[in-house]
């Protein structure tokens, strides 16, 4: 059976999760960003792993994040008291206050997102990039300093960037099953996320690149469809650091760690880069590609 180490982050990340959740025969490990992780209400989030938990469970909500269905009244009270955009399902509330209250007994990120994929009874494994601290900051060109979701929520990830750090990145360990599942992997692919906010951070950790950079078949997804991302602000982002938002630009980000790249079908085939759908406007297309991958790439 195919060992298949699948690297997520953000909504992309997760709806292409979904697509190698849907391929039989294979044994699917998912390394997915905590560089967003944050402490907010009082509790910890960790949205790139509620979004592909979520997304493998069919319980995702209307946007690709929260859960479907849900009601937002405590979000909406706590805004009485505090004006902000960012709002919190009840329903995923209650996962996240549960998630603290294990934190709080003592087990880590790792042990956590196990209780809950097994929950939810999920046939794979969906692993933290670590069990530290690691948070992306973003500085701004005016020299303002935001963390994740102040840049990307409240302030709509309008601001120019100059710089963004991911602060614990030296110190973060890599956790033994990330490094099983990766040492072992046949294949490693990395998602349509923003290479910057959600693969950056996972390529931050020194020992995680080194056992990436080092793997003879690792596939990229592209964010980008005709210059512009397929959602949120990548393209805005690569620009901003003198990246071109297309293929010339991800071969540039990813040098010495893609041997293939997946753009959109009818964009220019060259050199181990390959065209595909890479539009997932249905859950089919994105099982399809996936097999693909795992078959022919």
């Amino acid at each position: 059976m195919k060992k298949i180490v699948y690297i997520s982050g953000g909504i992309g990340g997760a709806k292409l999760a979904k697509g190698f959740y849907g391929v039989d025969d294979i044994e699917l490990s998912i390394v997915i960003n905590t560089g967003d992780d944050e402490n907010i209400h009082g509790i910890k989030l960790s949205p790139d792993i509620d979004s592909v938990m979520y997304s493998l469970a069919g319980i995702e909500g209307e946007f690709g994040w929260g859960q479907k269905e849900d009601t937002f009244n405590v979000s909406n009270f706590y805004k009485k008291y505090k004006t902000q955009l960012f709002s919190i399902g009840d329903k995923d509330l209650a996962l996240k206050l549960f998630r603290n209250q294990m934190f709080n007994d003592g087990k880590t990120l790792t042990e956590v997102t196990k209780f809950f994929t097994d929950f939810y009874n999920l046939n794979c494994a969906l692993l933290p990039m670590t069990n530290d601290k690691v948070q992306t900051t973003l500085t701004t060109v005016d020299n303002e300093i935001l963390s994740f979701q102040d840049y990307f929520v409240e302030k709509k990830a309008d601001p120019k960037l100059k710089k963004i750090d991911y602060v614990g990145s030296d110190s973060a360990n890599i956790t033994s099953e990330v490094s099983s599942v990766l040492k072992k992997a046949d294949q490693i692919i990395i998602g349509p996320s923003n290479p910057f906010l959600s693969i950056g951070p996972i390529l931050s950790i020194n020992k995680i690149r080194k056992l990436i950079v080092s793997h003879n078949n690792v596939v990229v997804i592209s964010p980008f469809i005709n210059n512009k991302a397929l959602k949120g602000p990548s393209d805005k982002n690569f620009r901003d650091f003198g990246f071109q938002p297309n293929i010339e630009g991800l071969k540039v980000f990813y040098q010495d760690i893609a041997n293939q790249f997946i753009v959109h079908e009818n964009e220019n085939e060259e050199e181990n880069v390959f065209s595909k759908n890479i539009l997932f406007s249905e859950e089919s297309v994105a099982v399809n590609l996936a097999k693909e991958i795992v078959q022919n790439v």
